[in-house]
């Protein structure tokens, strides 16, 4: 092979080679998980929203005087939605009645917290975004006591 030969095998090749060392992949850094959004959203749609269900002696269900309110925070959440944004969760607080034991108490509240959430998934809602709460005996003095506060977290 002439030196003339030679040095255009050599030419080529490493143009050859700096063109694979331009076009291959630059691995990249891994890139973080989302985060999860915390603090309110940017979307006036998606504010927090609550409603407070009060049980009586006489009506020991949720259904059927709650279904208009938790029909609102479902309308809620959906509109929502509709806007982009997202549900991130729904919690069920509740009161007991005065009066009970602790045990008691706290199964009144389970029941309670119960239908509500069985209401809310026959509305739609996701059952593994409801999460029951907080569970408060409230005394022979609270007025209204009989209560449960159901909060929507939307972003």
């Amino acid at each position: 092979m002439t030196s003339a030969a030679l040095r255009a095998l050599v030419a080529s090749a490493v143009l050859v080679c700096g063109a694979c060392t331009t076009m291959q992949s630059v691995p990249s850094a891994p890139t973080p998980a989302a985060a999860t959004p915390s603090g309110p959203s940017p979307r006036p749609e998606c504010a927090t929203a609550h409603v407070t269900i009060y049980f009586t002696e006489e009506v020991q269900s949720a259904q059927p005087t709650a279904m208009p309110l938790l029909n609102d925070l479902m309308s809620l959440v959906r509109s929502c939605e509709t806007a982009g944004g997202s549900l991130r969760g729904i919690t069920i607080d509740a009161a007991a009645d005065p009066g009970q034991s602790p045990a008691d108490a706290a199964a009144q509240v389970h029941r309670r917290q119960d239908r509500i959430r069985t209401a809310l998934i026959g509305l739609g809602a996701p059952g593994d975004k409801i999460h029951n709460g907080h569970v408060e005996q409230t005394g022979p003095e609270a007025v209204m006591g009989r209560r449960a506060e159901v909060s929507a977290d939307l972003y």
